[in-house]
């Protein structure tokens, strides 16, 4: 654990082969000696060290070096939020028309302001002491986060460690599960620093929370100390801080609009929550129509269509901040857009998920807040993109097609995300037909309730869409802009808001709670 440049990496991912350096200790600041407290493990034999097999993914083409472990002591005031206890969650409050009842989020530390991404194509071992950590190491590594990560996991701590390092080189990353402390422990670190290459990261899972403790680990190069119980979240994000912040600093948060089924009104809801964010709510936010062939951003906010997303996409290997700032629209102060042409000449001219992905970070990396207006269209782009959203939001109607859809999405995606929140389902045009599909039935059948569901009004949606003009331009307090301004701020902070912030709308409107999704849900 230096400050020096680590070694080039081979195709597998490890450091190649060097010299085996000589031992040097870690320079030590006569710790305040701490008596080891009573293990709260139970003991565990030797165990031969065969790693769990895990499929190596393919390298990043782009790693950045690894950060050295040497940090600068710093004062620190407040605990890390993966040691700080968890909030008692709120009461709910009252819906408002057309709401159901929000979906809860995963066990996990605290939502973060900015968003998250894959992380380079690194290499980790992982020491477990108990079977429970080496089980969320695994649920953590089959991520969509850790897609590229290579992840091997061994029974045994540090001085199972120390002895496997003797004769193989170490990887990006150590994680070392220990339920010792004090002295011993700090003299167990330094047998590993003495067989670790230059460059190689430790993350200490301890049995203390204790942050006397974890200053001092901080102190002698660890990178990160975490202590169980915790979410697979946690894990992921300690090693995502380890190798993201220092090369890519920010990474705006995304929320993704699918529609289930072509004609289910994805582009416009997508739209207008852009809208309300930016007008408002005051984020700044960027809306992305990703549908090149039938967008219809130019529509909706009077415009001249441009090609902005085309030009990003063809110009993908040379993406900054300033050819972005360049193609994109700034249509308000806080409201930026990368509009498409909504040409059929171009079609699958860009099809490869690296090009779309190349676009996407590249926005990510100057706008805290995006909404993608995603096509009804599957394919390789569309998948990975929604995959790597923060936040999902899906639009159905109440019909047999939507509701076989929108299941095959929340299935796929659940599968694919299992450390995240469950999509966001909006069903809308709700009582266009007296055949269709009851809400309660529709909930039932999806394993969902439903977010929001909005009714069916042709006449406001088809004249703000002929005028080019949002929701609120024609019916500020309407039961639809308090429904959208609701999950708005659902997507923006986290959590659903109290009702009593929400507009008056619904009384001028004639519209009540009896006509919302949660009244429909109690009468059936």
């Amino acid at each position: 654990m230096h400050t020096q440049t680590p070694p080039p990496a081979t195709p597998n991912g490890y450091a190649a082969p060097r010299p085996t350096p000589a031992p040097r200790p870690i320079q030590q600041t006569a710790p305040v000696p701490m008596a080891p407290p009573a293990s709260p493990y139970p003991a565990v034999p030797p165990q031969p060290m065969q790693p769990q097999h895990m499929t190596p993914a393919a390298p990043y083409q782009h790693m950045p070096a690894p950060m050295a472990p040497q940090i600068a002591p710093q004062p620190m005031h407040t605990m890390p939020a993966h040691m700080a206890p968890q909030m008692a969650p709120q009461p709910m409050h009252a819906m408002p028309a057309a709401v159901a009842i929000p979906q809860a989020m995963p066990q996990m530390e605290a939502r973060r302001e900015d968003g998250d991404k894959m992380i380079p194509g690194i290499s980790i071992h992982v020491f477990c002491e108990r079977n429970e950590t080496g089980s969320i190491i695994n649920k953590a590594q089959h991520d969509w986060r850790m897609k590229r990560v290579n992840v091997d996991i061994f029974m045994g701590g540090l001085n199972s460690a120390v002895d496997y390092y003797h004769n193989e080189t170490t990887p990006n990353l150590i994680m070392i599960e220990t339920a010792i402390s004090g002295a011993e422990l700090f003299t167990q670190l330094e047998q590993l620093a003495s067989v670790c290459d230059e460059g190689t990261q430790v993350v200490v899972i301890g049995a203390s929370n204790d942050i006397r403790l974890y200053r001092q680990l901080m102190e002698k190069g660890v990178s990160d100390y975490l202590v169980p119980p915790f979410h697979p979240m946690n894990i992921i994000r300690s090693i995502s801080d380890l190798y993201l912040t220092e090369d890519k600093p920010f990474i705006g948060r995304c929320s993704a609009v699918y529609g289930a089924k072509g004609g289910v009104g994805a582009s416009t809801i997508a739209h207008n929550l852009a809208w309300i964010l930016a007008e408002k709510m005051g984020q700044e936010t960027a809306l992305i129509d990703f549908d090149e062939t039938w967008g219809t951003t130019g529509i909706d906010f009077a415009y001249d269509t441009a090609q902005g997303l085309e030009e990003a996409l063809s110009q993908s290997e040379r993406l900054d901040e300033a050819l972005l700032d360049k193609i994109m629209v700034r249509h308000t102060k806080k409201l930026s857009i990368l509009p498409s042409s909504a040409s059929l000449g171009n079609g699958s001219a860009f099809d490869a998920p690296e090009t779309f992905e190349k676009v996407i970070d590249g926005i990510r990396s100057i706008s805290p807040f995006n909404v993608f207006d995603m096509p009804h269209v599957w394919s390789d782009w569309s998948s990975t993109a929604l995959t790597g959203a923060d936040e999902i939001v899906i639009v159905a109607t109440p019909e047999l097609a939507c509701l076989r859809n929108t299941k095959n999405l929340i299935d796929y995606l659940k599968a694919k995300r299992p450390n995240d929140a469950d999509p966001l389902v909006i069903v809308n045009k709700v009582g266009r037909s007296k055949l269709e599909i009851p809400l309660k039935d529709f909930a039932a059948a999806i394993g969902i309730e439903p977010a929001l569901s909005l009714s069916f009004d042709p006449d406001t949606f088809t004249e703000a869409s002929n005028d080019g003009k949002m929701l609120t331009d024609l019916k500020a307090g309407a039961p639809h802009v308090e429904g959208l301004t609701y999950l708005a701020s659902r997507l923006r902070t986290g959590n659903f808001p109290n009702m009593s912030m929400l507009g008056k709308g619904r009384k001028k409107s004639g519209t009540s709670l009896k006509s919302s999704l949660m009244s429909k849900l109690k009468k059936k």
